[in-house]
């Protein structure tokens, strides 16, 4: 690993940075606005000696608040950043009996571990297209929740006394109008898809069970596996492979999916397995024979999520398009990468 003389450690909320200057025994300590002009301003000016060139810029996963700022220090800078798991830092602030949780406390924290840890997490801007499709995927997302709130709302509002067809209109319509812009967001996203991963769009259309979500969702968030060796670490990662608790003879419970990945990519999986139990052969088959084993369906319906993004990533890795013949050997591609 490489070591650093000095480590930037940054807690980021909406509205403020806390930031914590630390050299391996002492820290320096500021807080300024979550602006560019702010933090250099308030931080980088006030450090003359320092040069930032060789200082690891270390922040927390935030979701969006630390991406203004780490991808410029990266982009525009050329500077050394790393973003960690924010499920890490506090797993470090637990293992060292760290008490105090204060935003200065925080950005002392984060400065440690990337003192010690920092380059696990080296960070690298994404294109604006990885984000275009996110957002994409997160509105879309949002816009069915809405259509499901408004759609409760209608059913108890007609289970009310009297008729009020105004209101009811009134729902009825914004229904309307966010499935009009589901469709308009979803022919974009396609067409981006199309544009951007030729090859690939047309690979993981060859999938039965492969919609357009969920190319979006391995195109776009999972990076086309581009970070991945092997199929289970897709699995680990999206939070679908059983987790085993057990330990010694007296500790034995039941196992479960682990569900410490991305709960949208879960949710996307879980009803691509609903569509690949009817058109996709080689899931259909597998679900069948847990279900008369008798497993839950529920249970039945991860493992075929489990088969649908191994054959993605073996149909990707390997370049061929999927073949229903062949289904296990792609498979197999995803175990062995």
């Amino acid at each position: 690993m490489k070591s650093y003389e000095k480590v930037v450690g940054i807690d980021v909320s909406k509205e403020t940075l806390s930031i914590s200057l630390y050299d391996g025994k002492s820290h320096t300590g500021y807080e300024t606005r979550n602006t560019i002009k702010s933090f250099f301003n308030d931080f980088v000016k006030k450090e003359k000696g320092v040069d930032f060139s060789k200082v690891l810029f270390m922040l927390e996963n935030t979701g969006v608040y630390h991406l203004r700022l780490a991808t410029h220090l990266s982009k525009e800078c050329s500077y050394i950043v790393s973003v960690a798991n924010p499920l890490v830092i506090k797993r470090y602030s637990q293992m060292n009996l760290k008490r105090a949780k204060t935003d200065k406390a925080d950005a002392r924290l984060i400065a440690e571990y990337g003192y010690i840890n920092g380059d696990d997490w080296l960070f690298s801007p994404r294109d604006i297209d990885y984000y275009k499709i996110d957002m994409k995927l997160k509105a879309v997302e949002d816009f069915h929740k809405q259509i499901n709130m408004l759609s409760n709302q209608i059913e108890a509002i007609e289970y009310l006394p009297f008729k009020d067809n105004s209101t009811l209109n009134a729902y009825k319509k914004l229904i309307e109008n966010f499935k009009k812009e589901i469709k308009k967001i979803e022919k974009e996203l396609d067409i981006l898809l199309r544009e951007k991963y030729v090859e690939e769009y047309k690979l993981l259309s060859s999938i039965p069970g492969v919609g357009l979500k969920l190319t979006g969702v391995i195109l776009g968030k999972l990076n086309g596996f581009a970070n991945f060796d092997r199929g289970k670490d897709v699995t680990s990662f999206v939070g679908i492979c059983p987790s085993i608790y057990q330990s010694g003879t007296s500790v034995n419970g039941r196992g479960k999916i682990s569900k410490k990945g991305n709960g949208y990519m879960r949710t996307i999986l879980y009803l691509c397995s609903l569509s690949a139990c009817k058109y996709n052969k080689s899931c259909a088959e597998l679900y069948e024979r847990l279900v008369a084993k008798g497993k839950p369906k529920k249970v039945a319906l991860i493992a075929v999520a489990n088969k649908l993004i191994r054959q993605a990533f073996g149909v990707l890795k390997s370049g061929k398009p999927y073949d229903p013949d062949h289904a296990n050997n792609l498979t197999l591609v995803a175990k062995n990468a």
